[in-house]
């Protein structure tokens, strides 16, 4: 049998990965994305951590075994939906769910930096 323990980000260090989307997925710039990796647990397709980027913009397809809850520490975003249009927009306090399945474009609108949980049933 093996303890629980709590896991403090201040103790951990992330894997600090740094890309920009791919071309084919760039709608206005090239931004630079920084996502720091503090947490992976394949058992239960849990991954968080902190997301950062420069302003642009570029198409976002989530799978459909997918879920992301994040929390907008600074900046802005503008989320739209393929599907219906909407854009919803997101700042410093905000947060919200990229559903399974969900297609569109995600733009920073100011440079952004968010702390975000995803679920991934096959990781």
């Amino acid at each position: 049998m093996t303890t629980a323990t709590i896991i403090s980000y201040a103790e951990i260090q992330p894997d600090i990965s740094v890309r920009q989307p791919d071309p084919e997925m760039r709608v206005k710039g090239a931004p630079q994305r920084t996502t720091r990796s503090y947490f992976v647990d394949p058992s239960f397709g849990l991954s968080s951590g902190i997301w950062s980027a420069e302003t642009g913009a570029y198409k976002i397809s989530m799978a459909t075994s997918k879920h992301e809850f994040f929390h907008i520490l600074t900046g802005k975003v503008e989320i739209s939906c393929d599907s219906t249009g909407a854009v919803k927009s997101f700042g410093p306090g905000d947060t919200g769910i990229i559903p399974p399945g969900f297609t569109g474009m995600f733009e920073i609108v100011e440079s952004a930096s968010k702390f975000y949980v995803v679920t991934d049933r096959n990781l």
